[in-house]
């Protein structure tokens, strides 16, 4: 009996070994700590695989089971839907637990990272070298895609559209505002909204003259460049900001027109938000940003203007999965 039972281990050990890797596999899947992204757990072969795709590697350090940052870290960067695209479909991605010993402790020597540490990502090419360097404490999901960004830039890889979109609308910390007014505000946010840089337009009134309240990025387009770009499109008759040194600003190009933002904006009915997407039949049912809102907004008002070119590829499938569901 002893004798017969070590060759049945023995004809039993694959299944154990593949059942085992079944359930790692599992538990990582259902990770908060991971938030929606799938992870490959091998960095070698991450690396392998980012020299035949021709892709940089996107190394998540984690604590799993982790603390409420290294939670917190899973339900919002990795769990927002278009950087979790961009993870999985421009990097190789492949997470290393850094609380665990065997092969994780193995790549915590290897890349020299602490033990038990909150969650600290990694921007690698094909050969295991950073691309850009070592940063811990980036956990918004505004700081991650911008770091993305640049390890894509640093890869001479290509940024997509809606993935730079994504970085300008999720860093909140850049944003600065401006409230223009016009003729008519349904037409003022399909021209606001259309600039590069414009991350938000939303029609309301000021004492009673229908405006567009704008937040735009400074370092994509500045204050200046945007009010010039306003005016060429009849979309600054009055313009207000919410401080005094951005007035002196606006006034050296748009003269006693520019006005401090003493009050309140009054927001306009949800029927006047967006008009020209929500006519349309399929791209107003596709999940998508604010700001992607408001480019397909402008763009289905251009002659010939495609949605597609703000869209990622999933969301592209989505959008043709709801056009032929509607013809039929």
């Amino acid at each position: 009996m002893n004798a017969i039972l070590p060759f049945a281990l023995c004809l039993l050990a694959p299944t154990l070994i593949v059942a085992s890797a079944q359930s790692s596999a599992r538990d990582d899947a259902q990770a908060a700590e991971l938030g929606r992204v799938q992870f490959g757990r091998d960095v070698d072969r991450a690396l392998t695989l980012a020299r035949e795709q021709k892709k940089p590697v996107f190394l998540l350090f984690q604590e799993i089971p982790g603390c409420g940052t290294c939670q917190a870290f899973g339900a919002g960067p990795l769990s927002n839907p278009l950087l979790v695209e961009a993870i999985e479909t421009l990097f190789v991605p492949v997470v290393v637990h850094n609380n665990k010993g065997g092969a994780d402790k193995v790549q915590l020597e290897r890349f020299k990272e602490p033990s038990w540490n909150n969650p600290v990502v990694r921007y690698l090419d094909a050969d295991g070298h950073d691309l850009i360097a070592r940063e811990e404490g980036v956990w918004s999901s505004g700081a991650v895609a911008a770091r993305m960004i640049a390890a894509l830039e640093k890869a001479r890889a290509a940024v997509p559209t809606w993935l730079r979109l994504a970085g300008q609308e999720l860093d909140t910390s850049t944003h600065e505002r401006a409230v223009f007014s016009m003729h008519c505000f349904w037409e003022g946010q399909v021209a606001l909204g259309g600039i590069d840089g414009v991350v938000d337009a939303r029609p309301g009134f000021i004492d009673g003259a229908e405006v567009v309240d704008v937040r735009f990025v400074p370092t994509v387009i500045s204050l200046p460049a945007l009010l010039r770009r306003a005016e060429a499109l009849s979309c600054a008759s009055q313009v207000w900001l919410p401080s005094r040194e951005r007035v002196d600003e606006a006034r050296a190009v748009i003269g006693d027109r520019a006005h401090y933002l003493a009050g309140m904006v009054r927001t306009a009915a949800d029927t006047d938000d967006l008009r020209r997407l929500h006519a349309a039949r399929a791209i107003d049912q596709v999940k998508l940003t604010r700001a992607q809102q408001l480019r397909v907004n402008a763009l289905l008002a251009a002659p010939g203007g495609k949605p597609d070119a703000v869209l990622s590829p999933r969301q592209i499938v989505e959008l043709r999965a709801i056009e032929k569901r509607l013809a039929q």
